[in-house]
């Protein structure tokens, strides 16, 4: 009898320590895991902000991207029922105009006929000693009134150039443009080219400059309050001085309104900031990181015409994303196969070197890398 309760007494010992195994281990794994410092995220989102304002790829997941296409699909629809709108009024312009010109025409018709009554009637009147003059008078005033109708018809036809001008501003007002609006890609704009971003949707305004002006000028701030936390954790000085030399040229050709070398400061930013990333023990692989990175140095070399450039970077884009899909467990998932397959795309794009299909897809591979860190994110708390 004791023999058989010291049995099932030690029976439930074992079960209870194996059924407990897993959940000491999920929360060692768990200790084990550390959390990204609140100043690091902070100097991530600012960075994004200034990479998409100075003509980089969008930061967004799906559903913001879904939110801004129909956003302008209903832009657009409602611009069309402008245009519509525009050129029915300018039906109705030209043939109000047109009356007023017969109008026209009927009174300096009438005015003539009167004039020449007049001079009839004077004719008359005079003496016949009196008839050369009167000749020479009805000359002068044959060319007076000759003179007269070519003023009303110069007048007429600068009355018709003017409505013809009204007619071409009033489509430009429809169609959305600016009547005498310089027009980028001109001889002034050749140190950038101001293509439309996703969706078409114009990304490039002058106002830009003012917004990236305040986000680099916080950054030095979130910088000074970052290093202290990566100097703690172990990051080279080397690293450290990387992205403070880098910021430093981003405030100077901000300033000087140099958007090609401030493009390549916040690359060199978002290279440095994916290293510090490798330090923390995270569920979010460095690798991801990395090949944010260098998706904003492909967009920006192909947007700088800098093809052998983006060829290099697609190569290590190449390189990260075996890292990271040897470091994923199950990347065999829908959301890591779409990031697969969109990286894939982007590469192709970049070695058959077809600009609007890489501008494209280089905003596809962020939104697909914002899906996989929300659903990674998630894990780890």
């Amino acid at each position: 009898m004791l023999k058989k309760t010291a049995l099932i007494v030690f029976a439930l010992i074992i079960s209870i320590t194996l059924t407990a195994c897993p959940d000491k281990e999920q929360s060692g794994k768990q200790e084990n895991t550390e959390k990204i410092p609140n100043t690091m995220q902070k100097a991530s989102d600012e960075l994004e902000q200034i990479i998409t304002l100075l003509g980089g790829p969008l930061f967004d997941g799906r559903d913001n991207m879904e939110q801004m296409k129909n956003e302008q699909i209903q832009m657009l629809s409602e611009l069309i029922q402008k245009n519509t709108l525009g050129t029915q009024d300018k039906a109705q312009f030209k043939s109000d105009g047109g009356t007023e010109k017969e109008k026209q025409q009927e009174g300096s018709k009438s005015q003539q006929s009167e004039q020449n009554a007049g001079q009839k009637e004077n004719k008359k009147e005079e003496q016949g000693g009196q008839e050369g003059q009167s000749e020479q008078q009805g000359e002068e005033k044959g060319k007076e009134s000759s003179g007269g109708s070519e003023e009303e018809k110069s007048g007429q036809e600068d009355e018709e150039k003017n409505m013809e001008k009204t007619e071409q501003d009033i489509e430009k007002e429809n169609s959305g443009e600016k009547v005498d609006a310089k027009k980028p890609g001109t001889a002034e704009d050749t140190t950038f080219q101001y293509e439309d971003s996703l969706f078409g949707i114009p990304q490039w305004h002058d106002e830009n400059w003012k917004m990236i002006k305040v986000l680099a000028d916080g950054m030095h701030f979130t910088w000074n309050n970052l290093q202290p936390e990566l100097i703690k954790k172990g990051v080279s000085q080397t690293q450290i001085e990387n992205f403070n030399k880098a910021l430093v040229s981003l405030s100077q050709n901000v300033n000087a309104k140099n958007i090609k070398e401030s493009q390549m400061a916040v690359f060199q930013m978002s290279q440095s900031l994916s290293d510090f990333y490798s330090y923390y023990k995270t569920e979010i692989p460095a690798e991801l990181p990395r090949i944010t990175s260098g998706v904003t140095g492909i967009h920006f070399a192909v947007k700088q015409n800098n093809w052998p450039q983006a060829q290099e970077l697609a190569n290590q884009l190449q390189q990260e994303f075996a890292k990271l899909k040897a470091s994923v467990e199950d990347n065999q998932t829908h959301i890591f196969q779409m990031l697969e397959l969109s990286v894939n795309d982007l590469c192709n794009a970049v070695y058959n070197q077809d600009s609007v299909l890489v501008l494209i897809r280089t905003n596809l591979v962020n939104s697909n890398i914002r899906e996989l860190d929300v659903k990674l994110s998630q894990k780890q708390e």
